[in-house]
């Protein structure tokens, strides 16, 4: 059960998910131009699927004219990724558009922060505390501070997306009919009925865990609550009459974006406005298994945009987790292990404890 909860946080930091699936029928045309693509990699490597035509970015800014709602699925640890959004940002602030921005990696519950910030209340020091960045999100803050530069400087609304993690947490652990009648009622909408969608979370399961049935159907509903979740927090904003005319950009996960699975299916449900997504990936020699999915006849997204793989670089050490602490117990427990990190490396779990630290003896 604990390697549960690691597995929804792959889903979430867009990491590529789709390796040791089910034998896949022949590759459409527009998935073998793109894999074919060769270093070095260029800064406008703009695809729009499904012909796989590459285009510039000003034709791309002028093909998201007519969209209420634009999705920038992201590889959370992808400097570029960050650096394409702030530059779609200004991009359509230069053509006028009205822009708000909704992220992520911030809950709804940290609304008023999000605006004391936006309006230039806090100072970046303040802002951090205030969210708790290190503990609520656990990515260097650097890969975000432009977006967040940028949304203060024009005093644009920050929107936070997210449901509370503990109820996710709960899901993932016993199910929605595990739910307290309280938490119950903390729920959005959700409609579990999408057999595509369900599908392909399930095969995400089955290639990184040979777990029971009951296990992979409470990893399908707590990443379904994620996106239902999202979805709702999205429709609600762009029903209030101040916020008309407003074109939304949507910072999240490529987990949450791709094939219009996630929050987009989730929000033209509740509000049927024009959407497109753009999904970011990361450049690699094997591709293939990160474009298509078997059964799944629809393109990836809307406009696909090749990056170049991040620089190597000295970053600060980390043992990559997220601590907690409990009210009932002793010391601090895992709350997340980030992909590739000491932690993972080493075998720590969500759930696991950190009841004392034995430090190695000074060298004399």
């Amino acid at each position: 059960m604990k390697n549960l909860l690691l597995l929804i946080l792959f889903v979430l930091l867009g990491i590529p998910l789709l390796s040791g699936c089910v034998k896949r029928a022949p590759l459409p045309p527009w998935v073998s131009k793109i894999s074919g693509m060769k270093e070095p990699i260029g800064s406008e490597e703009i695809f729009l699927l499904p012909e796989a035509d590459r285009i510039p970015f000003a034709r791309l800014l002028n093909d998201l004219d007519a969209a209420r709602v634009i999705f920038i699925g992201e590889s959370h640890d992808q400097i570029e990724h960050h650096q394409i959004q702030v530059r779609m940002l200004q991009g359509l602030l230069e053509k006028g558009k009205d822009v708000a921005i909704a992220l992520e990696m911030f809950e709804r519950s940290q609304q008023p922060i999000l605006d004391q910030w936006s309006q230039g209340f806090l100072t970046e020091e303040e802002f951090l505390k205030e969210v708790k960045w290190e503990s609520t999100w656990a990515m260097d803050y650097q890969l975000y501070k432009g977006i967040l530069d940028e949304i203060r400087s024009h005093r644009l609304k920050l929107l936070g997306l997210n449901v509370q993690r503990d109820l996710v947490r709960k899901v993932a652990q016993n199910g929605i009919d595990g739910l307290s009648s309280a938490d119950r009622k903390m729920l959005p909408e959700m409609d579990l009925t999408d057999q595509q969608h369900r599908a392909y979370i399930h095969s995400i399961y089955k290639s990184h865990q040979g777990g029971s049935a009951k296990d992979s159907e409470y990893f399908y509903q707590a990443q379904y609550l994620w996106d239902e979740g999202m979805a709702e927090r999205l429709s609600e904003f762009l029903k209030f009459p101040e916020e008309k005319g407003k074109i939304v950009l949507v910072f999240a996960g490529n987990g949450h974006v791709v094939f219009d699975f996630g929050i987009p299916k989730r929000l033209y449900r509740r509000v049927p406005i024009s959407f497109k997504t753009i999904v970011l990936k990361e450049w690699k020699k094997e591709m293939d298994e990160d474009l298509v999915f078997t059964g799944i006849s629809l393109p990836l997204t809307h406009f696909l945009w090749i990056t170049r793989p991040n620089a190597p670089e000295k970053k600060r050490p980390r043992i990559g987790v997220v601590l907690k602490t409990k009210e009932d117990l002793k010391g601090l427990w895992i709350e997340q292990v980030i992909p590739k990190s000491p932690a993972e490396k080493a075998g720590l779990l969500p759930g696991d404890q950190f009841i004392s630290i034995k430090l190695p003896p000074a060298e004399e």
